[in-house]
């Protein structure tokens, strides 16, 4: 029988998660801040109002579960109001384990709490004396972070972000002063890389490694984004990592769902994300998301060859089983509107030109008059889908020049380090 689906969220991410919903037949409601295009046109009913306030929820009836896309609506607790006031089952973490991302502090503090591995040399700052005191131990080469939800772009890093003490100082000073607390961290150098899995709090099921790109500009110069685009290999692991580097990062996360259930006595359901840097000496915890990454759903979901409903369904009734996906590459260009991050245009005409080979998701636009326009985020994402990462990449190309309006890209995503 198919099963009617609410999905909370309007981005790129949402839209891959929307496709995987509907298919084998299900229905499709969607809640969203505003109208994602592509959601709209498979949903059979959507509402559109703000993440943070539940009360419209209410209009959706006979609604076999519900799933949260963004982190935003996690943190006020919207897996708790739906399970708890609308009785419905949710496929993602209550707001007391979906702390581990909404709270970098909690985050440092559980694993060392409970002697889990990939904490950097790290302190909680509440103080500028408790600053000082950290630099005069570890030197200046640091990341500066505040406590709470940034959307990946608020963390400060030597090097590029301040170069001297009186930068990093200003910088702790305003943190404090807004949030009563900054995490400063020992900057950690290597690769980064992001390793999803689902779980119901008890059984996990690995996806495939993602690389990331988080800077804006070609050769990862310029400011931190959203993403500007990601990949994954047919072999699901990535060319810089070693088995024992993977390892690790199961091992994390494996703990990490044991200590959250221990800590709160509640299992996390759901995805839980973990971004990673690889240091020529060990495998670091950069930080926890309690959801899919964005482009990174993107990718994992288009290779999932199993019905993604059921997996859901099994997660929420704790009876998670083996998770299968096809041995193919992948490669996600994000588009965004010229000058993003710094001084985006927006209202500006896109025109797609089909049939096209990738698979396109709408991320941050909006649709006037059957024209779509951009906002001042990312706008369009495409993914390429092949044997190898040459033929994945191929195709986003091609695509690429089919896609007309003030877009940048990044050419390089997919470059094989």
């Amino acid at each position: 029988m198919a099963e009617k689906v609410l999905l909370i969220g309007n981005g790129a991410r949402e839209h891959a998660m929307a496709k995987k919903i509907v298919e084998n037949e299900n229905k499709l409601f969607s809640y969203m801040a505003y109208e994602n295009p592509g959601i709209a046109d498979i949903s059979e009913k959507f509402i559109l109002g703000n993440l943070t306030n539940f009360e419209k929820l209410s209009k959706f009836e006979n609604i076999d579960y519900a799933i949260i896309g963004p982190e935003l609506p996690l943190s006020f607790g919207l897996t708790n109001y739906i399970e708890d006031k609308l009785e419905i089952p949710v496929a993602s973490p209550r707001q007391e384990v979906a702390k581990i991302e909404t709270s970098k502090s909690f985050a440092r503090n559980l694993l060392e709490k409970y002697e889990i591995e990939g904490n950097p040399v790290f302190k909680i700052c509440k103080t500028i004396s408790d600053f000082e005191s950290f630099v005069k131990e570890n030197g200046l080469e640091i990341a500066i972070k505040p406590d709470g939800l940034t959307g990946g772009k608020a963390v400060k890093v030597f090097g590029d972000h301040f170069s001297s003490y009186s930068e990093a100082e200003e910088i702790v000073k305003q943190t404090i002063a807004k949030d009563g607390l900054v995490i400063i961290e020992k900057k950690v150098k290597g690769k980064e890389f992001s390793l999803q899995v689902f779980t119901d709090g008890k059984n996990i099921q690995l996806m495939p490694l993602v690389r990331d790109y988080k800077r804006a500009y070609e050769g990862d110069k310029g400011p931190n984004t959203g993403s500007m685009g990601s990949y994954s290999l047919p072999d699901h692991h990535l060319p810089f990592l070693k088995q024992n580097d993977v390892e690790k990062a199961v091992d994390i996360l494996k703990k990490t769902i044991k200590a959250l259930k221990e800590h709160t006595n509640i299992p996390y359901v759901g995805v839980l994300y973990g971004q990673f840097m690889k240091s020529e000496r060990n495998v670091f915890l950069i930080e926890f998301n309690a959801r899919f990454g964005d482009p990174e759903a993107i990718n994992v979901l288009k290779l999932l060859k199993d019905d993604y409903n059921v997996i859901n369904q099994n997660m929420i009734d704790q009876s998670l089983k083996k998770v299968n996906f096809e041995n193919k590459a992948t490669v996600c260009n994000y588009l965004v509107p010229k000058g993003y991050p710094i001084n985006p245009l927006k209202d500006e005409k896109i025109t797609i030109s089909y049939p096209l080979k990738s698979d396109l998701f709408y991320a941050s636009v909006y649709r006037e008059n059957g024209t779509i326009r951009t906002t001042t985020s990312r706008s369009l994402a495409l993914l390429g889908v092949g044997n190898d990462i040459f033929k994945a990449k191929r195709k986003v190309i091609e695509d690429i020049t089919k896609i007309k309006g003030k877009l940048y890209w990044r050419t390089d995503i997919g470059e094989l380090e």
